[in-house]
C-alpha cells in the first residue's frame, strides 16, 4: 500500500484538482472530507469535462465501487487489479489511509515470491497435494532456507530455496520421497 495518497478536499475547486492531477501525473484524484473520509474520485476525463472550474470537487466525485480495508489481504487487491481496476483506495474504517496501484501490487507480489532473490528454484510435478508436505520435509532435513512456494502450471509447484549446494543429491532424495 502507498500511504497518504495525494487528495483534495470535497470543497476544493475542480480546477485545483485538475492542476494536482496534471502536476503529479495522476489518472484520478481522490476526494476526501475534512475528517479524511473518502468522498469519491475524479478521473482526468471527469475533470476535463467539468461544466465550471470553480465547482467543488465533491459535487462531481464518483463513488468508488470497490474499496479495500487496511487489513484486507494483498491477494484480494491483486485479484481486483488484474481484472479491472488500476487504483484501489484503502480505508481504515471510513478514513482513507492509502491506495494500492497495479505497480504497487506487482512489487508486493515480487516480494512475496522472492523474485529476483538469489537461490535455487525446484519445479515439482505433484500428483497429490499431500506430496508437497513430503517435499517440504526433505527440504527441512537438508536445512535449506525456504524463500517461497508458488504454484506453476497444473499440478506443478515451484520451491525457491537458499543454501543448496548439491542439487543432484536433493533431486534424488525428492524423487525417492515422492515416489
Amino acid at each position: 500500500m502507498e500511504p497518504d495518497p495525494p487528495t483534495v478536499l470535497a470543497e476544493t475547486p475542480v480546477e485545483e484538482a485538475q492542476r494536482l492531477a496534471q502536476d503529479l501525473g495522476l489518472a484520478l484524484v481522490l476526494v476526501v472530507d475534512a475528517d479524511g473520509r473518502l468522498v469519491g474520485f475524479l478521473t482526468r476525463k471527469a475533470l476535463d469535462a467539468a461544466p465550471r472550474p470553480e465547482l467543488p470537487a465533491g459535487k462531481l466525485a464518483a463513488q468508488p465501487t470497490v474499496v479495500l480495508q487496511a487489513d484486507d489481504p494483498v491477494e484480494r487487491a491483486l485479484a481486483l487489479l488484474v481484472d479491472r481496476y488500476a487504483v484501489l483506495p484503502v480505508l481504515d474504517g471510513e478514513r482513507l489511509v492509502g491506495v494500492i496501484t497495479r505497480g504497487g501490487a506487482l512489487r508486493a507480489l515480487v516480494r512475496m515470491t522472492g523474485i529476483g532473490e538469489e537461490g535455487t528454484r525446484i519445479r515439482l510435478k505433484l500428483d497429490d497435494h499431500r506430496e508437497l508436505y513430503r517435499a517440504l520435509a526433505v527440504l527441512s532435513r537438508w536445512e535449506l532456507e525456504l524463500v517461497s512456494v508458488t504454484r506453476g502450471e497444473e499440478g506443478e509447484v515451484v520451491l525457491h530455496v537458499r543454501g543448496l549446494e548439491d542439487r543432484e543429491g536433493l533431486m534424488r532424495e525428492l524423487e525417492e520421497a515422492l515416489g
